[in-house]
Protein backbone atom coordinates (compact mmCIF):
# COMPACT_ATOMS: atom_id res chain seq x y z
CA UNK A 1 0.00 0.00 0.00
CA UNK A 2 1.34 3.41 -0.96
CA UNK A 3 1.89 5.70 1.99
CA UNK A 4 2.87 9.36 1.92
CA UNK A 5 4.49 9.09 5.34
CA UNK A 6 8.25 9.56 5.22
CA UNK A 7 11.00 8.07 7.39
CA UNK A 8 12.66 10.30 9.91
CA UNK A 9 11.14 12.77 12.40
CA UNK A 10 7.86 11.96 14.04
CA UNK A 11 4.93 13.88 12.46
CA UNK A 12 4.05 15.82 15.58
CA UNK A 13 7.41 17.62 15.68
CA UNK A 14 7.96 20.76 13.53
CA UNK A 15 10.45 18.89 11.34
CA UNK A 16 8.11 15.93 11.04
CA UNK A 17 5.18 18.16 10.17
CA UNK A 18 7.22 19.81 7.43
CA UNK A 19 8.36 16.44 6.10
CA UNK A 20 4.78 15.17 5.98
CA UNK A 21 3.69 18.34 4.19
CA UNK A 22 6.48 18.01 1.62
CA UNK A 23 5.67 14.34 0.99
CA UNK A 24 1.97 15.06 0.55
CA UNK A 25 2.82 18.00 -1.69
CA UNK A 26 4.92 15.78 -3.94
CA UNK A 27 2.16 13.19 -4.29
CA UNK A 28 -0.86 15.49 -4.52
CA UNK A 29 0.80 18.52 -6.09
CA UNK A 30 1.13 21.95 -4.55
CA UNK A 31 -0.43 23.88 -7.39
CA UNK A 32 -3.89 25.36 -7.06
CA UNK A 33 -6.80 23.15 -8.14
CA UNK A 34 -8.66 24.11 -11.29
CA UNK A 35 -11.68 26.33 -11.18
CA UNK A 36 -15.27 25.30 -10.73
CA UNK A 37 -14.79 23.34 -7.52
CA UNK A 38 -17.39 24.17 -4.92
CA UNK A 39 -16.54 24.13 -1.25
CA UNK A 40 -19.10 22.32 0.86
CA UNK A 41 -21.26 24.82 2.67
CA UNK A 42 -19.51 27.85 1.15
CA UNK A 43 -21.42 30.90 2.36
CA UNK A 44 -23.35 33.27 0.16
CA UNK A 45 -21.64 36.62 -0.43
CA UNK A 46 -23.64 38.29 2.34
CA UNK A 47 -22.89 35.56 4.90
CA UNK A 48 -20.19 35.48 7.54
CA UNK A 49 -17.12 33.63 6.28
CA UNK A 50 -16.28 32.87 9.93
CA UNK A 51 -19.31 30.56 10.10
CA UNK A 52 -18.93 28.38 7.03
CA UNK A 53 -17.74 24.94 5.95
CA UNK A 54 -14.49 24.65 4.00
CA UNK A 55 -12.77 21.66 2.46
CA UNK A 56 -9.26 21.88 3.90
CA UNK A 57 -6.14 19.86 3.03
CA UNK A 58 -4.06 21.38 5.84
CA UNK A 59 -1.71 22.61 3.09
CA UNK A 60 -1.40 19.14 1.56
CA UNK A 61 -1.04 17.07 4.75
CA UNK A 62 -4.42 15.48 3.91
CA UNK A 63 -4.36 15.39 0.09
CA UNK A 64 -8.05 14.49 -0.31
CA UNK A 65 -9.06 17.18 2.16
CA UNK A 66 -11.66 17.13 4.92
CA UNK A 67 -14.66 19.35 5.74
CA UNK A 68 -14.11 21.88 8.51
CA UNK A 69 -17.22 23.67 9.76
CA UNK A 70 -16.14 26.90 11.43
CA UNK A 71 -18.09 28.52 14.24
CA UNK A 72 -16.91 31.97 15.16
CA UNK A 73 -13.90 31.47 12.92
CA UNK A 74 -12.62 28.19 14.39
CA UNK A 75 -13.19 24.44 14.27
CA UNK A 76 -11.76 21.30 15.84
CA UNK A 77 -12.03 18.39 13.40
CA UNK A 78 -11.54 14.84 14.74
CA UNK A 79 -9.71 12.24 12.65
CA UNK A 80 -9.23 8.50 12.50
CA UNK A 81 -5.96 8.05 14.42
CA UNK A 82 -5.44 4.59 12.90
CA UNK A 83 -4.91 6.11 9.45
CA UNK A 84 -1.90 8.13 8.24
CA UNK A 85 -0.74 10.68 9.18
CA UNK A 86 -2.02 9.49 12.61
CA UNK A 87 -3.07 12.80 14.12
CA UNK A 88 -5.83 13.02 16.72
CA UNK A 89 -7.56 16.09 15.28
CA UNK A 90 -7.03 19.29 13.31
CA UNK A 91 -7.50 22.79 14.67
CA UNK A 92 -8.65 25.07 11.84
CA UNK A 93 -8.94 28.84 12.18
CA UNK A 94 -9.84 31.67 9.83
CA UNK A 95 -7.05 34.26 9.93
CA UNK A 96 -8.18 36.87 7.41
CA UNK A 97 -10.38 37.64 4.42
CA UNK A 98 -10.05 40.11 1.56
CA UNK A 99 -12.47 41.10 -1.18
CA UNK A 100 -12.13 42.29 -4.75
CA UNK A 101 -12.78 41.19 -8.32
CA UNK A 102 -10.35 38.36 -8.99
CA UNK A 103 -11.99 36.56 -11.93
CA UNK A 104 -12.82 39.68 -13.94
CA UNK A 105 -16.60 39.41 -13.91
CA UNK A 106 -17.08 42.73 -12.12
CA UNK A 107 -18.40 41.16 -8.89
CA UNK A 108 -16.42 41.05 -5.63
CA UNK A 109 -14.76 37.71 -4.90
CA UNK A 110 -13.50 36.65 -1.47
CA UNK A 111 -10.02 35.49 -0.47
CA UNK A 112 -9.91 33.42 2.73
CA UNK A 113 -6.72 32.71 4.70
CA UNK A 114 -7.05 29.55 6.80
CA UNK A 115 -4.67 28.23 9.45
CA UNK A 116 -4.46 24.51 10.22
CA UNK A 117 -2.67 22.85 13.13
CA UNK A 118 -2.53 19.01 13.31
CA UNK A 119 -2.75 17.78 16.89
CA UNK A 120 -0.80 16.74 18.81
CA UNK A 121 1.91 19.04 17.41
CA UNK A 122 3.19 22.59 17.70
CA UNK A 123 3.19 22.96 13.92
CA UNK A 124 0.97 25.39 12.00
CA UNK A 125 0.40 25.51 8.25
CA UNK A 126 -1.69 27.89 6.14
CA UNK A 127 -3.70 27.78 2.93
CA UNK A 128 -5.56 30.45 0.98
CA UNK A 129 -8.84 29.65 -0.77
CA UNK A 130 -10.54 32.02 -3.21
CA UNK A 131 -14.31 32.10 -3.77
CA UNK A 132 -16.30 33.70 -6.57
CA UNK A 133 -19.14 36.08 -5.80
CA UNK A 134 -21.53 33.12 -6.19
CA UNK A 135 -19.82 31.27 -3.32
CA UNK A 136 -18.23 28.72 -5.67
CA UNK A 137 -14.56 28.09 -5.01
CA UNK A 138 -12.33 29.36 -7.80
CA UNK A 139 -9.19 27.69 -6.49
CA UNK A 140 -6.47 27.59 -3.86
CA UNK A 141 -3.24 29.56 -3.93
CA UNK A 142 -0.12 27.41 -4.40
CA UNK A 143 1.35 26.19 -1.13
CA UNK A 144 3.85 28.38 0.77
CA UNK A 145 6.15 25.36 0.38
CA UNK A 146 6.59 26.44 -3.26
CA UNK A 147 7.96 29.80 -2.08
CA UNK A 148 10.95 28.52 -0.10
CA UNK A 149 14.24 29.97 -1.27
CA UNK A 150 17.23 30.09 1.10
CA UNK A 151 15.76 27.79 3.76
CA UNK A 152 13.69 24.63 4.14
CA UNK A 153 11.00 26.51 6.07
CA UNK A 154 8.20 28.16 4.04
CA UNK A 155 7.25 31.83 4.52
CA UNK A 156 4.37 32.78 6.81
CA UNK A 157 1.37 34.93 5.85
CA UNK A 158 0.75 38.31 7.46
CA UNK A 159 -3.05 38.30 7.89
CA UNK A 160 -3.18 42.12 7.85
CA UNK A 161 -1.38 42.16 4.50
CA UNK A 162 -3.87 40.08 2.49
CA UNK A 163 -5.63 42.09 -0.24
CA UNK A 164 -6.95 42.18 -3.79
CA UNK A 165 -5.27 44.79 -5.98
CA UNK A 166 -5.99 45.37 -9.69
CA UNK A 167 -7.53 41.90 -9.93
CA UNK A 168 -4.60 40.10 -8.28
CA UNK A 169 -4.37 38.46 -4.88
CA UNK A 170 -1.57 40.21 -3.01
CA UNK A 171 -0.13 38.59 0.12
CA UNK A 172 2.33 40.12 2.55
CA UNK A 173 4.46 37.35 4.04
CA UNK A 174 7.53 36.91 6.20
CA UNK A 175 10.25 34.58 4.93
CA UNK A 176 12.95 32.73 6.85
CA UNK A 177 16.52 33.91 6.46
CA UNK A 178 19.26 31.23 6.50
CA UNK A 179 20.05 32.10 10.13
CA UNK A 180 16.39 32.03 11.24
CA UNK A 181 14.90 29.01 13.01
CA UNK A 182 11.46 27.63 13.68
CA UNK A 183 11.81 28.88 17.26
CA UNK A 184 12.86 32.41 16.34
CA UNK A 185 10.43 32.77 13.47
CA UNK A 186 10.94 34.36 10.04
CA UNK A 187 12.47 37.82 9.66
CA UNK A 188 12.38 38.89 5.99
CA UNK A 189 9.23 40.70 4.78
CA UNK A 190 8.18 39.80 1.23
CA UNK A 191 5.13 40.45 -0.94
CA UNK A 192 3.77 37.80 -3.30
CA UNK A 193 1.26 38.53 -6.07
CA UNK A 194 -1.00 35.92 -7.69
CA UNK A 195 -3.10 36.27 -10.87
CA UNK A 196 -6.10 34.12 -11.82
CA UNK A 197 -5.65 32.97 -15.45
CA UNK A 198 -9.06 31.32 -15.70
CA UNK A 199 -7.76 27.93 -14.58
CA UNK A 200 -5.31 28.44 -11.74
CA UNK A 201 -3.41 31.07 -9.77
CA UNK A 202 -0.06 32.02 -11.29
CA UNK A 203 2.60 33.99 -9.45
CA UNK A 204 3.33 37.29 -11.19
CA UNK A 205 5.50 39.00 -8.57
Amino acid sequence: MLSWMVPGPRPWTPAGLLAASVAACLLAGCAAPGGGEAAAGAPAPSSDWRDATYRVTCDGIVPDGFPATLTGGAASVPTDESRPPHYDHYEVRLEATAQGDVDGDGAPDTVVLLQCSPQPSNGIVEEVQVFAASGERLGVLPSPLTLREATILPPVYDPAGLSVQDGDVVAAMTAYAPEDSHASGPSIPITVRWHWDGREFVRVA
